[in-house]
C-alpha cells in the first residue's frame, strides 16, 4: 500500500491539529497567586447551643472546629448568686 502526497498531507495536518490542541490546553493561563482550584465535597451541620441557666461565661472548654458529643460540657459559667431589688 502506497501513501500518496494527499495522504501524507492529511496525516501531517491531523498531527498538526493534535499538537496545536495539546499546546493550547497546556498553555492556558493559570490562576492568580493565592487562588487554588480543587474538586471535593464539603459536609456541614449547623447546631444551636443553649444554656440551662443564665450567667456569664467563665471558660470555653472547646475550640472552633472541635468535634463534640451530645451532652458534653463545652463551657462553664460563673456561679454567682443573683440578687433582686424589691
Amino acid at each position: 500500500m502506497r501513501i500518496g502526497v494527499r495522504g501524507l498531507a492529511a496525516v501531517a495536518a491531523a498531527v498538526a491539529i493534535v499538537v496545536a490542541a495539546g499546546w493550547w490546553l497546556w498553555s492556558r493561563p493559570t490562576l492568580p497567586a493565592g487562588i487554588s482550584q480543587a474538586n471535593g465535597r464539603l459536609e456541614s451541620e449547623q447546631t444551636q447551643v443553649a444554656a440551662k441557666f443564665a450567667g456569664r461565661v467563665d471558660a470555653v472548654l472547646v475550640r472552633e472546629g472541635d468535634q463534640v458529643d451530645a451532652g458534653e460540657v463545652i463551657a462553664r459559667t460563673v456561679r454567682t448568686r443573683a440578687t433582686t431589688v424589691c
